[in-house]
């Protein structure tokens, strides 16, 4: 009768160490694939005047910012305090460069999307990043807006001018930009400022009474698409 030789104890474990040895190459060999998938979170600003109602969202062409599906955007948030600026936070894979767009969603859920081409951002591991636009506004230098208005005031009366970008004053009367005039032009009333090229821009004429109460001009907002270089200028008349 042959007898099995005795087993050591290092040949106990073998089979043991075997499978550890194993196991430990089947997870060094993902766990790179998981590092490289790892989300960072970057904060974004925008600056937008919305009505009541309003959501401002931001999209993209990654899951995580809804693959330009409205209905999974992410919304950003506002304040009394800090309107017109929208704020939140987006989740992109560290390294990588996504493309965005901001919308808005009104009250009814119509979703109005910015006409300017689509924004990138890039996540970098060495520098922090964060996201601080403007509402269809693109990149370039700005350009030199005068804004000419003809209207009859009243004593103690004075033309201001909003719209819905930031330098308008985001249709805040508070934040309008005042014209002036003086007795050899009266009544024109100019205000020169600079507004970011390639913009789409929609504005009114307001009055302010000596005791702060607001007049709006009548019809629709006065709408406008700044030029890519020099000067733009506009000679409307009080409606």
């Amino acid at each position: 009768m042959t007898t099995a030789p005795p087993r050591t104890a290092a040949s106990a474990w073998r089979p043991i160490l075997l499978v550890a040895a194993l196991l430990a190459c089947l997870f060094g060999a993902v766990a790179p694939a998981g590092a490289a998938t790892a989300e960072a979170t970057i904060p974004v600003t925008v600056t937008a005047a919305t009505k009541p109602g309003d959501t401002v969202l931001i999209s993209g062409n990654t899951a995580e910012l809804g693959n330009w599906n409205p209905a999974a955007a992410v919304p950003l948030h506002t304040t009394a305090q800090t309107y017109p600026a929208w704020s939140g936070y987006i989740q992109i894979i560290e390294g990588s460069t996504a493309q965005y767009k901001f919308l808005i969603r009104s009250s009814t859920g119509a979703v109005t999307w910015e006409s300017v081409p689509n924004r990138t951002v890039t996540h970098s591991t060495t520098v922090p990043v964060a996201i601080n636009d403007r509402w269809n506004v693109g990149s370039g230098a700005p350009v030199t807006a005068v804004f000419r208005a003809t209207a009859t005031t009243a004593y103690g009366q004075n033309l201001y001018l909003a719209g819905n970008l930031a330098e308008l004053g985001g249709w805040d009367p508070a934040k309008a930009v005042p014209l002036s005039t003086d007795g050899a032009h009266y009544p024109l009333w100019t205000a020169g400022l600079q507004l970011p090229p390639n913009t789409p821009i929609e504005y009114k004429y307001l009055i302010k009474n000596p005791d702060g109460t607001v007049v709006w001009e009548n019809g629709g907002n006065r709408t406008a698409v700044t030029p890519a270089t020099g000067t733009f200028t506009t000679n409307d008349t009080w409606r």
